[in-house]
């Protein structure tokens, strides 16, 4: 059974990352990038940084998420993107609601595949915005 279109929009949890220094540190010599804008005071986070904390801030929305109805055992991560509104600054703490952006459905020869898109917004104590997140999901239907 596909995922009902009626879940656009629903949202699926909001949850809060601190953007600390030493993981920032730590992720950036991971890439190995050595720029000294990761490190010490006044440090920001590698374009990439929201990947390592984002599973664990929305990581309430499980319930919505389970309603989707995919099949777990074929579920691929499909693609990811970024889209900042400034840096994120080492020792703030981000507010991240993430919701349904869309769902499609593609068929091919190998039958049809389930397209789940998650948004997220992160806002900083301002409530101004940070960055967005678009991540799209991708299970073959049985």
């Amino acid at each position: 059974m596909p995922p009902s279109k009626d879940l656009i929009g629903r949202e699926l949890s909001t949850g809060s990352a601190t953007i600390d220094a030493e993981h920032v540190a730590g992720f950036a010599a991971a890439l190995r990038d050595d720029n000294p804008a990761y490190r010490g005071q006044g440090a920001t986070a590698p374009p990439t940084y929201p990947i390592a904390f984002m599973t664990q801030a929305m990581s309430g929305g499980m319930e919505t998420f389970s309603q989707l109805g995919l099949n777990f055992m074929t579920l691929v991560h499909g693609e990811q993107e970024f889209e900042y509104v400034r840096p994120l600054r080492v020792g703030e703490t981000l507010t991240l609601t993430s919701r349904i952006g869309d769902i499609y459905e593609k068929t091919g020869s190998s039958g049809t595949l389930d397209f789940v898109v998650l948004e997220t917004e992160a806002k900083d104590a301002d409530g101004k915005a940070v960055f967005y997140s678009r991540n799209t999901i991708i299970s073959k239907r049985m």
